[in-house]
């Protein structure tokens, strides 16, 4: 099982899982001539795609890989913000329900964000059990044996605070941040309450191009975890295999 990296900022994320019996989108919040690169141009083999929410940097393409004949697999709520209710390749999901995306089951739950929003467990043969957490403020749910953990860390406060008082950002960025999306301490916070016993790496996702700093997540929850930590980067390739 390989994981790519195609995008994981608020300019686009996607990401692929590729299994040998099929390949499953996670996101699709990049161009679709993006998607296309990053799969080899092949559309054959795509099992489904899971959408988080009705943001454009996670559900810009959606259309264009349902119009390809590719299953879309996401809330009600976003069907109807992308005018895709009753899209034959669109299918609804509901929180705190399971579902078999080829090789792939996916379960889904509630995160809090600005809008609705799911975050899912992904679980295959090849690759045990995946968390992943994105566009959220906080996670109440614990989950028992999780293989590889993919967590938003968006911001720490200290840099938010240093740019606002420099005036790098605006305050009402604070506010913003604040109810919609996941700070550094509060990802560890929620590492720290899980259970890593087998967990194998973390990967940081949806990292602030502003208010984050690479180097720092990674070294403070590498210390925190005693964990292998990766940054989410575009190109970024890790083999999930267990």
């Amino acid at each position: 099982m390989k994981l790519k990296c195609l995008g994981s900022s608020s300019n686009g994320n996607c990401y692929i899982f590729e299994a040998s019996d099929g390949i499953l989108i996670l996101e699709a919040g990049i161009p679709f001539s993006e998607i296309k690169k990053g799969l080899g141009f092949k559309l054959n083999g795509i099992v489904g795609a899971v959408i988080t929410h009705q943001h454009n940097d996670h559900a810009a393409s959606m259309k264009n890989l349902a119009d390809c004949g590719v299953r879309i697999y996401t809330s009600q709520h976003v069907l109807e913000s992308k005018g895709l209710t009753g899209h034959h390749f669109c299918h609804a999901i509901e929180p705190m329900h399971g579902y078999r995306i080829g090789g792939f089951k996916v379960f889904a739950f509630p995160v809090n964000h600005d809008v609705p929003c799911l975050g899912f467990v992904i679980e295959h043969a090849e690759m045990g059990k995946t968390l992943f957490i994105t566009d959220t403020m906080m996670l109440e749910y614990r989950f028992p044996g999780l293989d590889h953990i993919m967590i938003e860390a968006n911001y720490a406060d200290r840099v938010l605070d240093y740019n606002i008082e420099n005036g790098y950002v605006p305050e009402a960025m604070r506010e913003r941040l604040l109810g919609s999306h996941m700070e550094l301490e509060t990802t560890k916070g929620i590492l720290a309450a899980n259970d890593l016993s087998k967990t194998r790496e973390i990967i940081l996702i949806h990292l602030s191009g502003d208010n984050s700093n690479k180097e720092m997540f990674k070294n403070e929850v590498e210390r925190a975890t005693g964990l292998p930590i990766y940054i989410a980067d575009k190109g970024l390739e890790i083999d999930l295999t267990l």
